[in-house]
This record gives C-alpha cells, sequence and structure tokens, in this order.
C-alpha cells in the first residue's frame, strides 16, 4: 500500500496528471514561485520552481552526498537532464527536468511520474521523512492539498518559545528555506554577537554573517594560527574571517547559498551562535524585516520561537 504521502503527489486530476505536476501549474503563478519537496536541512530534495511559462524541477543531492552511477542512470532513462541550474547561477549542475505549463497532459503526467519515482525510488526518500513547502518570492505559501506533509513550526505544535538548540535548528531550516527575497533575518545575543541572513533581491541565493565583537579587523585569523578556542571552532565549522568594510570585520560562508535548500546554513549558524557564547536560544533577540516597499516578514519571530526585537 502506497504511503499517503505518494498517493497525495500521485493522485491524478481529471486529466490523469499527479498532483505533483501541478504545484506551480497555475496559468497566472508568479516567477520564482517554488515548492521544495524532500528531507529537512541538509537532506535530499526535489525543488519546483515556476519560470516564465516553464516549470522547472531540479533534484538537490544531500549535503555531502553526491548521487551514485546507479542512481544518475536511472534519472538519465526517466528523461533527467544533466547540466547547469537554470533556476540560479550559483548552483553546481544538476539534474532537471522541465516542461510547459500549458504542455498537453500525457507530458505533465509523465513528468510528475517521473518526480515521484525519482524521489521513493532514486533519492530512496522514506516518506516518512519528507516535508513538502511552498514559498514565492513574498515568503511562504500554503499548500492545501499536501498541509499534512508541511512542517511550518507553528503549524505542528512547536512550543511559542524555542529553548533548545536542536530546535532553533529545524525552525531556521523553514525560515531560511521560505524566506521572502531581499529580506533579512538578525539574531542577536547579549553581548554584542550577531547572526544574520540575507536573500537576494530576486530570490535564490541567501547570504551569511556573522557579527564577532572579539574578531579585530586589523588581524585576522587564520585556519594554521586561530589564536583562540572560539576562532578555532569558528574555523572548524566552515565560517571564515574578512573584513567587510574599512574597519569592519565578519565572519562568513563564503559563496551565497541557495534559500530553497538551506543545507547545512541552519547547523553552522546554530553552532556559531554557540561557539560566540550565547548560551541558549533564550539569550537571542530577533528582527526580520524586508527591503523596499514590502511588508516585513513578522511572522519569523514566532515560527524562531525567539523574542521579537522589532524597534
Amino acid at each position: 500500500m502506497e504511503h499517503a504521502l505518494w498517493d497525495a503527489l500521485s493522485r491524478p486530476n481529471h486529466a490523469g496528471i499527479p498532483y505533483v505536476a501541478l504545484l506551480v501549474g497555475d496559468e497566472d503563478e508568479p516567477d520564482n514561485t517554488r515548492v521544495r519537496i524532500g528531507a529537512p536541512e541538509a537532506g535530499s530534495s526535489v525543488t519546483l520552481t515556476r519560470l516564465g511559462d516553464f516549470v522547472v524541477a531540479e533534484i538537490r543531492a544531500g549535503d555531502g552526498v553526491p548521487l551514485t552511477a546507479d542512481q544518475e542512470r536511472l534519472l538519465a532513462a526517466a528523461e533527467w537532464r544533466h547540466g547547469p541550474s537554470s533556476v540560479v547561477p550559483v548552483r553546481e549542475r544538476v539534474w532537471a527536468l522541465s516542461w510547459r505549463w500549458y504542455s498537453d497532459a500525457s507530458v505533465r503526467g509523465a513528468r510528475g511520474r517521473a518526480i515521484v519515482e525519482a524521489l521513493r525510488d532514486v533519492l530512496h526518500q522514506a516518506p516518512e521523512d519528507v516535508v513538502v513547502r511552498g514559498a514565492d518570492d513574498d515568503g511562504p505559501t500554503e499548500l492545501y492539498s499536501v498541509r499534512d506533509f508541511g512542517d511550518r513550526p507553528s503549524a505542528v505544535g512547536s512550543a511559542p518559545e524555542c529553548t533548545e538548540w536542536d530546535d532553533l535548528q529545524r525552525r531556521l531550516d523553514w525560515v531560511l528555506t521560505t524566506l521572502a527575497a531581499d529580506s533579512a533575518v538578525v539574531m542577536s545575543g547579549p553581548d554584542g554577537q550577531v547572526v544574520q541572513f540575507m536573500t537576494s533581491p530576486h530570490g535564490g541565493s541567501l547570504y551569511t554573517s556573522v557579527m564577532d565583537p572579539e574578531l579585530d579587523a586589523a588581524k585576522l585569523p587564520d585556519a594554521s594560527n586561530p589564536g583562540s578556542e572560539r576562532a578555532r571552532r569558528m574555523f572548524a565549522i566552515g565560517w571564515r574571517p574578512q573584513e567587510c568594510a574599512p574597519g569592519v570585520a565578519e565572519w562568513t560562508l563564503g559563496i551565497p547559498i541557495v534559500h530553497w535548500g538551506a543545507g547545512i546554513v541552519p547547523a553552522q549558524a546554530v553552532a556559531a551562535a554557540r561557539a560566540l557564547g550565547i548560551p541558549s536560544p533564550t539569550a537571542l533577540n530577533v528582527r526580520a524585516f524586508r527591503n523596499g516597499p514590502h511588508t516585513d516578514p513578522a511572522y519569523v519571530p514566532v515560527e524562531l520561537g525567539l523574542r521579537n526585537d522589532a524597534s
């Protein structure tokens, strides 16, 4: 018997098109509307994105776990194509399917079945571990027919206050994956420590930064000579120091990271907060805002379970 998740994604409409192939397939769907289906955080997934008349499905292999030759052969046999991402330029080559939203039912049906088969039979996703997240350039979207498989913290019974680092990591993964374009989330500690995230103006990339009161722009540490246990821990979890403005230094993760697959960033952010001496999530304040004439993502403090520093 099919698991309820595969059944929901495969359920055909009157034309025989599986539901998954219709997720971002409305005629008036905005560009960059996306649905990510897969394991949270660094797990593998398939993300469907709307680009003009096209729907693009791209596979993200789990961080540090490349696809095997057998998996790639199965994808090629199902007409997945391997090449540069057409959704975001900062990603490595990906396996992708694409079709026009108005393609014949036979085409959309085949694409929908290929997506479910890729998740179930190629990526070997355990259905109980899979979550479905929807978002566009304005933030999270509601996916009514698969809402039972979402993991928005406030919708799955998370406590109003986040008190554990593991819980913050899970919450942060949801927030960063669904964050609106040209937005920022700034988490501040009690002694001037800051862990912050900024999405690119047109979506697609996530920039990360840590402000450390002990980091001296005139004497940046390096991995071979960190100079302190704090700096050694930051290097160990992937952060690197840089001068971001004259006389101002920060820790960074380097290249932009696709925000509809936050990967290991939530774990690195939580590890950074702990390395900076923040005792627990209850010591953090958070501020979330969006640049330009847009509404600020006021839901972020609620979903993170952190004190709102909206001033």
